[in-house]
């Protein structure tokens, strides 16, 4: 895993940390966006991410009423 330059912020409320978000995202190319969430995966997964094919199952119920 890469080591990024860390910067933290704290905000006053949920409004003024999404819109930061939201400008920060906007200013990110779509390879940067997709590393940043390769990286959450990663984090998440572990080296399964990359290294072994995923299974992925959906299961869901079908209610009468």
């Amino acid at each position: 895993m890469r080591s990024t330059n860390t910067k933290v912020e704290v905000f006053l409320s949920f409004e003024e940390e999404n819109t930061a978000e939201h400008r920060r995202l906007a200013a990110m190319s779509p390879e940067e966006r997709c590393l940043e969430m390769a990286i959450l995966q990663e984090r998440v997964w572990g080296p399964e991410w990359t290294s072994k094919p995923m299974q992925r199952v959906v299961r869901y119920e079908d209610l009468s009423w």
